[in-house]
C-alpha cells in the first residue's frame, strides 16, 4: 500500500555549517489495511516522514509509492486527485470555529464541488459512525477535546480515503479520551478497511492500536518490527527509553544491584552457584507454569526479583528477573527446557 524508499529530507543549517537531516535514507513499507506506528521523540523526524506520504512535504530525495503509484513523479493536478485518497487528522484538531460540526465535516466535500444532497448523504452517516449525530449543529467551542477529535476524524473520512494519517492525534487528550479515540480508530480500520498510519511519541498508543512499528531517532529508523516483538525484545537504547514503565520489570534498580552482586558471588549451603536470568513470556506462555516445572524437574531453587505482565494488541506478554540456584549441569538443562517451551531466556552477566 505505502512504500517509502530512501526518503531523505535535508535543510541548510541556520549557521551555514552543513546540512540538517530531518529524515535520512528512510525505508518503510506499510501493508494494506494495517495500523502502522511511527514513534520517536520530539525532533526525531516522524512528522516530516508522515507528511511525505501525501507529499505535503516533498522529500529532497527518495520515492513515495502509494497504492502502486509514484507520487513524486506526479503533476500538481494529479497529486491533488491522489491526496483525496489520503485523509489526515491532527493534534490540535484544525476545526473552523465559525462552522458547525456538520459544516466542518462537510468542508472538504464543499471545496470539491459536491452537491448539497450528496454532502448530506455522506456527512450524516459519518457523524453517526463517530458518535456525534446529536452534536451536528454545535460549534467547536461547545465540544470537549475528544469530541473535537471525532469531528476531525469524520472530516478526514469524508472523501472516502484509503489511507488515514494520524499526526499525534491523541497527545492533547486525557488517557480516558485517548483510549476511546483509539477504539474508534480500530473500529474504522476494521469496518472500512482503512490503512492507518499513527505518528506518536507515546508507546502506550502503539501498544493499544498498532500491529507494526518503526522507531525513529535523529531522522533515521533505528528499529522496526511487530509491536509485540519490539516490546518483548527492544534492541535500540532509544526504544528502551521510550518504552519507559512498560520496561520497568526489565530494569534492575540501582539500589538492588549491590545486593544482587553479593548474592551471586556466594554459593548456597549445598555449594550450588547462583545465576541471574531474565525470562520473557508471550501469549499463552504467560499462564503456563514453565518455570516451576523446570525447577521441579531439575532440582533448582529460584527467587523472583522483578516481574510484570502486560497486554499488547490483545496478546499477553510478561517478564521475570530471577536468581536461579542449582548445579551447573542441572541449571543448563533447565535453561534448555524453558527455551523449548518458547520462553526467551537471557543470562544477565553484564547487567549489574
Amino acid at each position: 500500500m505505502i512504500e517509502l524508499q530512501h526518503i531523505t529530507q535535508e535543510y541548510d543549517q541556520a549557521d551555514g555549517n552543513g546540512k540538517f537531516y530531518a529524515c535520512k535514507d528512510v525505508n518503510v513499507s506499510i501493508k494494506p489495511g494495517e495500523i502502522f506506528g511511527i514513534i520517536g521523540r520530539s525532533g526525531a523526524g516522524k512528522s516530516t516522514l508522515v507528511r511525505c506520504i501525501n507529499l505535503l512535504n516533498r522529500p529532497t530525495s527518495g520515492t513515495v509509492v502509494v497504492d502502486g503509484k509514484d507520487l513524486t513523479k506526479m503533476s500538481d493536478a494529479e497529486l491533488r486527485k491522489e491526496r483525496r485518497q489520503i485523509g489526515m487528522i491532527f493534534q490540535h484538531f484544525n476545526l473552523l470555529s465559525s462552522r458547525t460540526v456538520y459544516d466542518n465535516v462537510a468542508l472538504p466535500l464543499e471545496l470539491a464541488g459536491t452537491p448539497k444532497e450528496e454532502i448530506r448523504k455522506k456527512v450524516e452517516p459519518l457523524l453517526e459512525l463517530v458518535g456525534l449525530t446529536e452534536h451536528a449543529n454545535k460549534y467547536p467551542s461547545q465540544l470537549s477535546g475528544g469530541q473535537k477529535q471525532r469531528v476531525g476524524i469524520a472530516r478526514a473520512l469524508s472523501s472516502d480515503p484509503k489511507i488515514l494519517l494520524s499526526d499525534e492525534a491523541t497527545s492533547a487528550l486525557d488517557p480516558e479520551t485517548t483510549h476511546a479515540t483509539l477504539q474508534l480508530l480500530k473500529k474504522i480500520n476494521k469496518e472500512l478497511g482503512l490503512t492507518i498510519v499513527m505518528i506518536t511519541h507515546e508507546m502506550d498508543v502503539v501498544k493499544q492500536i498498532c500491529q507494526r512499528v518503526v522507531v525513529m531517532n535523529k531522522g533515521e529508523v533505528v528499529e522496526q518490527g511487530s509491536v509485540i516483538d519490539v516490546f518483548r525484545d527492544p534492541q535500540h537504547e532509544v526504544t528502551q527509553a521510550m518504552l519507559g514503565t512498560a520496561l520497568a520489570a526489565r530494569t534492575i534498580p540501582e539500589t538492588m544491584k549491590q545486593r544482587i552482586r553479593d548474592v551471586l558471588s556466594e554459593k548456597d549451603a549445598h555449594g550450588r552457584p547462583r545465576h541471574l536470568l531474565r525470562l520473557t513470556f508471550v501469549g499463552s506462555n504467560t499462564t503456563e507454569p514453565v518455570l516451576s516445572a523446570a525447577c521441579r524437574k531439575y532440582n533448582l531453587d529460584f527467587n523472583i526479583l522483578l516481574g510484570q505482565v502486560d497486554e499488547v494488541q490483545g496478546e499477553s506478554y510478561g517478564t521475570l528477573t530471577i536468581v536461579v540456584i542449582g548445579d551447573k549441569e542441572d541449571y543448563q538443562s533447565a535453561v534448555n527446557f524453558i527455551k523449548s517451551n518458547h520462553v526467551k531466556v537471557e543470562e544477565l552477566t553484564n547487567v549489574i
